[in-house]
């Protein structure tokens, strides 16, 4: 007499608080990866049978893979442009400060001198008086200037060393990377016995 097969559907029948302690990260729907993992469990046998410490194991599971789910999850998450294989971002601040000073000393002389003389006195001249005028300017001026610019740079694109198609090419095989199947793969290594 044959005994009976206990599948992973069969222990969610049973339970279906199974998966309750499996984390996975917040970007990754649960609810998605647990049916995935039951239809791809199909027929094939559990390694545990008994549902309570099927659930205990699936929770521990979950818990030392789940750096691996986070970096893979992190990494699906990344904005990029498919087409630029080089990215580089820049930030810097330029500053200029200068200080200007100077005096101006000037010394001006002015001798004025009045003469008054006779209508026909000829060359005779008498000197009636004079004004001498004697003057100092001084004068100074300081400033201080500060300039500083801020400026942001990005360059990207194409460097050359693969061509657009390549890349995209890169692209889309990436696009058949899935994240809900590679943790169903994990589960059904660790969990089912695969006897075709």
């Amino acid at each position: 007499m044959a005994s009976a097969t206990l599948t992973m559907i069969g222990l969610y029948n049973q339970d279906n608080t199974l998966f309750d302690l499996f984390t996975v990260p917040e970007s990754v729907d649960k609810p998605t990866l647990i049916n995935n993992i039951l239809l791809r469990s199909g027929e094939f046998e559990v390694l545990y049978p008994d549902p309570d410490f099927m659930k205990f194991s699936l929770g521990e599971f979950s818990k030392a893979w789940q750096p691996t789910f986070e970096r893979w999850a992190n990494a699906l998450a990344l904005e990029y442009n498919p087409l630029e294989n080089y990215d580089r971002k820049e930030d810097w601040t330029d500053t200029k400060n200068g200080n200007t000073s100077g005096t101006t000393t000037g010394r001006t002389n002015s001798t004025t001198t009045d003469k008054v003389s006779a209508f026909d006195a000829g060359d005779d001249l008498t000197t009636r008086g004079s004004n001498i005028l004697v003057g100092a300017d001084s004068s100074s001026n300081s400033s201080e200037a500060h300039e500083g610019a801020k400026h942001d740079g990005r360059i990207h694109g194409n460097i050359g060393v693969t061509t657009s198609q390549q890349m995209l090419q890169s692209e889309l095989d990436l696009g058949y990377w899935n994240i809900y199947e590679k943790i169903t793969d994990l589960v059904l290594t660790h969990f089912v016995i695969p006897v075709y």
